[in-house]
């Protein structure tokens, strides 16, 4: 499965991605297992909290996530693969 979100400006400001319930529950772990996600060539370890949201604090290393930037995540993979544009 492929989950595409636009960054509002709460999720920039606060640097987290808010899933929706179905989605979390049918396509990522539950909640605070750990799993891998691929992003700019190298590997997170990442979790879904119990607000239903993964904290991006981490990647702003290597990316500042701004307002109407569009996130995709590919959950079909071992590796979640994470992509912005």
């Amino acid at each position: 499965m492929v989950f595409s979100k636009t960054i509002s400006k709460s999720e920039a400001k606060y640097k987290y991605v808010g899933l929706p319930k179905k989605t979390r529950e049918e396509d990522f772990p539950k909640k605070d297992e750990i799993f891998d996600v691929k992003f700019k060539g190298k590997v997170y370890k990442m979790k879904v909290n119990n607000k239903d949201c993964i904290m991006l604090s981490q990647l702003y290393d290597v990316y500042e996530f701004k307002e109407d930037d569009t996130l995709t995540i590919d959950t079909s993979k071992k590796i979640f693969e994470m992509s912005v544009g």
